[in-house]
């Protein structure tokens, strides 16, 4: 009898094996399928994505919001096309600037770019822009320093603090959950974790009459690469551009953009 108990003992261990073995199975399922769901959904990196049909912005008008940082290549390249666009639709301040944290993107040169100062519309289009670190993503524009590891957090709280909720609702979700690239290790990341410091990337966000759209990072249209070409001083380019002498390649760019904002309105 003893001898029986021990192989119904056994018996049920090996009963178990295939249970244990299907529950192991049906988590990695489940886990790669969340990843292929993220990864796989449209990708907001560098081409505007619609993320709702609901207009955000006031009855019959169009609300554009543009969030980077001082070192950003992303937000230097795209601050370009967006200042000739936004030129369509009121008088637009801003002042000549170089990104220096580029790192190897773009010949580890200093970008050129523009910093937004102000913006007046004689339209029924409004920009909001906000600048969430400095040029080496160590503090933030006035200087508060950033601890290590903490630049996500703190550019979260500063965009919650700047803006109203759905603007924070889209930058958490579509950065940290639902637009993945290519990291360092060369495998799917969330997007805050495309550069060596994890943080918060340059977000342009259109929302009007006939929905909401948003893009992460410079768009596909215009590159840094295809920026120096153009010019390496930004002064000299704005200078450039003031007098009315823009470059095919710019206005080709800043007509994507309207394009975009004749599609939200």
């Amino acid at each position: 009898m003893a001898k029986s108990k021990r192989g119904d003992k056994r018996s049920k261990r090996i009963v178990y094996v295939p249970f244990a073995t299907l529950a192991v199975v049906l988590v990695l399922l489940i886990g790669l399928q969340s990843l292929h769901n993220a990864s796989s959904a449209p990708s907001a990196w560098t081409k505007p994505v619609k993320v709702s049909s609901k207009d955000y912005a006031p009855p019959k008008e169009v609300d554009v919001y543009f969030i980077s940082w001082y070192g950003c290549p992303f937000g230097a390249t795209e601050s370009w096309p967006l200042y000739l666009a936004l030129e369509h639709f009121g008088k637009v301040q801003a002042e000549p600037h170089y990104a220096l944290r580029t790192g190897g993107l773009v010949f580890g040169l200093p970008l050129p770019g523009l910093l937004f100062q102000n913006f007046t519309p004689n339209s029924t289009l409004h920009f909001h822009f906000f600048y969430m670190y400095n040029q080496f993503l160590n503090a933030t524009v006035n200087g508060t320093p950033i601890s290590a590891g903490g630049a996500v957090r703190v550019g979260l709280d500063e965009i919650q603090a700047s803006f109203p909720s759905w603007v924070y609702q889209l930058v958490y979700e579509y950065q940290l959950h639902k637009t993945y690239v290519t990291g360092l290790n060369g495998t799917l990341v969330p997007v805050i974790y495309k550069g060596a410091i994890p943080h918060l990337v340059t977000t342009l966000i259109v929302t009007g009459p006939k929905g909401t759209w948003i893009m992460l990072g410079y768009p596909y249209f215009f590159t840094p690469d295809q920026l120096f070409q153009v010019s390496m001083n930004s002064t000299a380019l704005f200078n450039q551009i003031q007098q009315g002498q823009v470059p095919q390649v710019l206005q080709n760019a800043s007509q994507q953009i309207l394009n975009l904002i004749e599609e939200a309105s």
